[in-house]
């Protein structure tokens, strides 16, 4: 029995040791202050956070959900309810409301209309407003454009709005062809049929053919008259032409359809557009240009803007 007596007063210790933090511990929580929970529905987690400082209480963030009924940041729900009484230390946790879901406008340029409906309701969006244009590139009802544009993000159930082309135009009705990936001499050939003037800017592209469009203004299936200017972007990759101006570089993400490429430069002298085209997947787009002091150029990807570099 004696060499079973150093653990059974060991034992007595350590049970000993227990229930007295045991005691402390429920004493210490027992002896906090009783305080009723707020209502946080609604607020924000800043405004939460003044609320349950001054109660005492914490504040924990345990999810977030879509909720069109609380604006994105706001708290959906919490736990404990409001007006329960808890003591001084106790989390509060809430669930963040990330506003009405949101999707992304699907490119629908070229779909017919009915096709176009049904790809919407499918993914939770209505058509909105339905504008008609004459177009030389698309065929009666099929979808020219959309606002928002491909790539947007809108919120479920949100309208986009659809231009329709309603096929070739009127004989007295002139639409400008998309020039863009084609060559310098058929578009003044298009051009002087038609009394329409062409201005020209030069800017290197080494990816692109000498003498191509690329870009112009007005856009393809614009209306233009006899007489208006008809301005280009013409590539001319030349020795001298590509060491000068800053270097603009994008490589086109890989993917099942064409991107719409759209790149403009900021600097003292404002924002502009320097280059937009359908690029395929996996192509490169490389091009110099000659800013007004220090610059940056953006790119866009079907309407989003995916990078931004400086340029130096």
């Amino acid at each position: 029995m004696k060499k079973f007596l150093p653990f059974f007063f060991f034992g007595l210790i350590v049970t000993a040791a227990y229930l007295s933090f045991d005691w402390a511990v429920g004493a210490l929580i027992h002896s906090r202050k009783v305080v009723l929970v707020p209502e946080l529905s609604a607020k924000s987690v800043n405004d939460a956070l003044n609320l349950l400082g001054p109660l005492g209480l914490g504040l924990e963030k345990e999810g977030e959900q879509f909720d069109k009924r609380f604006p994105a940041g706001t708290i959906v729900r919490q736990t404990p309810s409001p007006a329960m009484p808890v003591r001084e230390g106790r989390i509060v946790r809430v669930t963040v409301s990330q506003g009405g879901e949101t999707l992304f406008v699907p490119n629908l340029v070229g779909q017919p209309l009915r096709n176009t409906q049904t790809a919407l309701q499918n993914l939770g969006l209505n058509v909105g407003e339905i504008d008609h244009r004459p177009s030389l590139k698309f065929e009666k009802d099929q979808v020219m454009a959309t606002d928002p544009p491909a790539g947007a993000l809108v919120v479920k159930n949100g309208l986009v709005n659809l231009v329709l082309s309603e096929g070739q135009p009127a004989a007295d009705v002139i639409l400008v062809p998309d020039f863009v990936g084609r060559s310098l001499s058929k578009t003044r050939e298009w051009a002087g049929s038609h009394q329409v003037s062409v201005s020209m800017r030069e800017e290197s592209n080494i990816s692109r053919p000498d003498d191509e469009i690329l870009m112009q203004s007005p856009m393809g299936d614009s209306p233009i008259r006899a007489g208006e200017t008809l301005t280009l972007v013409v590539n001319r990759p030349g020795a001298a032409a590509a060491s000068q101006g800053l270097r603009i570089y994008y490589e086109v993400p890989q993917g099942a359809s064409d991107r719409d490429i759209r790149i403009t430069v900021m600097d003292e002298a404002g924002e502009r557009e320097v280059f937009r085209r359908s690029q395929t997947p996996g192509s490169k787009v490389e091009l110099r240009v000659q800013p007004k002091g220090h610059a940056r150029a953006r790119i866009f990807v079907d309407g989003v803007m995916v990078e931004e570099q400086p340029l130096q």
